[in-house]
């Protein structure tokens, strides 16, 4: 990429609408140029945006304090696809081979290009992602210049309903003049930036605690292999605590300060307000907490993998910063629980973004951005206009002779008292050059 350009990402969050610029150097590192967030208010529900005329008001403004801190123009930019919907699904795809011909990197590419042709029956297929080979039955780890008679490609689908998409476009590029570069499975983009390799062999399940839903994405032998969200999150809680008294902000506010969880939930990290009774409000919280806990471990039931995270449970989202939820967790699910950050071998700047959940999922759009998105001004040249000089008028021709007629002028401007002079004719020079140069202009 030209070092003047640059990538820009936005995630349009339930609680909050984050958008990053960076610029990527030629070995794929990212330096970040800026950052910004606004809240999402209630355009954005479970991920999917709700209001299409208030979302685009909000990312025109994200632009604009953006377009502020670099100083440039942004006219494209990748999102975040999520939502309630997604899923992912496995599809197979079958070529017949001649037994002698060794396979090819293009006959992969077409083997995956068809799997992104599929499209469920009311879903829209948003992402194929690492298929497993095998070779006349038998896995192939890579199947490249081996022979055989029948390859088979199994791929995950990541789908989900079309309207996720039809909204962002709608607000984004319709409503905001903000061409859309790509959409990307926001989740399945986190788990790239916060995933070490060892835990994706190993077995994990990434849980994203996020403000509207809570999404689970279990990885084994490098690959993800099941997906499930769960439309219950951080302002779920948020909205139980409301029903005590508060209103929206003050609850999200004592949720934040003064939630915990577990055996020592009902002790105080801070000075207690008044109006907080701290014993009610984290029973509220861990009511609700518990309903989202047991959901995700019967998910990663369900998944067929419980069995095999050997790594555990990785935590990520604003939702994951509640007190006491690692120890929780693990205690629910019996399994090894931790907290994951932004690998700063992608990122070479901006460290407290990287330790900052909510802007997890927007930097790590950047991962697969690989257009340029500075809006690149078109420059019209200024036209002069043609300034067409008056033709004289026609002389009228009489029958007085040549030496009469000259006779005749020389009297009358004698006879005006006006006389002809060098001044004169070098103005008239000067008047006829300047229109020449318009002319040519």
């Amino acid at each position: 990429m030209e070092q003047s350009g640059f990538i820009v990402g936005i995630d349009l969050g339930t609680s909050k609408i984050v958008g990053v610029v960076g610029r990527k150097n030629e070995q794929g590192v990212i330096s970040i140029l800026a950052s910004e967030s606004i809240p999402s208010d209630s355009c954005v529900k479970y991920g999917v945006i709700y209001n299409i005329d208030e979302a685009a008001g909000k990312i025109k403004k994200l632009i604009n304090l953006l377009e502020n801190k670099t100083g440039k123009k942004i006219g494209k930019a990748y999102v975040s696809v999520a939502g309630k919907s997604l899923r992912a699904i496995e599809h197979k795809e079958t070529k017949l081979l001649d037994g002698t011909t060794p396979i090819t990197f293009a006959l992969l590419d077409n083997l995956e290009q068809q799997a992104k042709l599929n499209k469920p029956e009311f879903f829209t297929n948003y992402s194929v992602l690492a298929p497993e080979y095998y070779l006349d039955g038998n896995y192939e780890e890579d199947p490249i210049d081996k022979i055989g008679s029948t390859l088979e490609g199994h791929y995950r689908l990541v789908i989900g309903r079309p309207n996720i998409k039809t909204s962002l476009a709608k607000s984004i590029t319709e409503k905001a003049q903000i061409e859309i570069a790509g959409y990307i499975v926001g989740p399945v983009a986190a788990g790239a930036l916060v995933l070490d390799e060892h835990d994706r062999q190993a077995g994990c399940a990434l849980v994203d605690f996020g403000a509207g839903t809570t999404t689970l994405s279990i990885y084994k032998g490098g690959l993800l292999r099941f997906m499930s969200v769960i439309p219950f999150g951080g302002r779920t809680i948020t909205k139980d605590v409301q029903e005590l008294g508060f209103v929206f902000e003050s609850a999200e506010t004592y949720k934040i300060r003064y939630g915990r969880l577990g055996k020592d939930k009902n002790k105080a990290t801070a000075d207690v307000s008044p109006d907080v009774d701290l014993r009610e409000l984290n029973k509220v919280i861990q009511l609700r907490q518990d309903e989202i806990i047991l959901n995700v471990i019967n998910q990663i039931k369900l998944s067929g993998y419980a069995d095999e995270l050997d790594a555990g449970i990785i935590m990520i989202g604003g939702a994951s910063q509640m007190n006491g939820l690692v120890d929780h967790l693990a205690e629910k699910s019996q399994l090894p629980v931790k907290r994951a950050v932004a690998k700063r071998v992608y990122i070479n700047n901006a460290a407290e973004l990287l330790q900052n959940p909510l802007y997890t999922q927007a930097l790590s759009l950047l991962l697969f951005a690989n257009e340029n998105c500075e809006k690149k001004e078109i420059v019209v040249p200024k036209v002069e206009p043609v300034v067409t000089p008056t033709p004289p008028p026609p002389v009228e021709e009489d029958d007085e002779p040549e030496e009469d007629t000259k006779r005749n002028k020389k009297h009358k401007k004698q006879k005006d008292g006006k006389q002809t002079t060098l001044f004169g004719f070098f103005e008239k020079i000067q008047n006829f050059g300047g229109t020449m140069f318009n002319d040519e202009e």
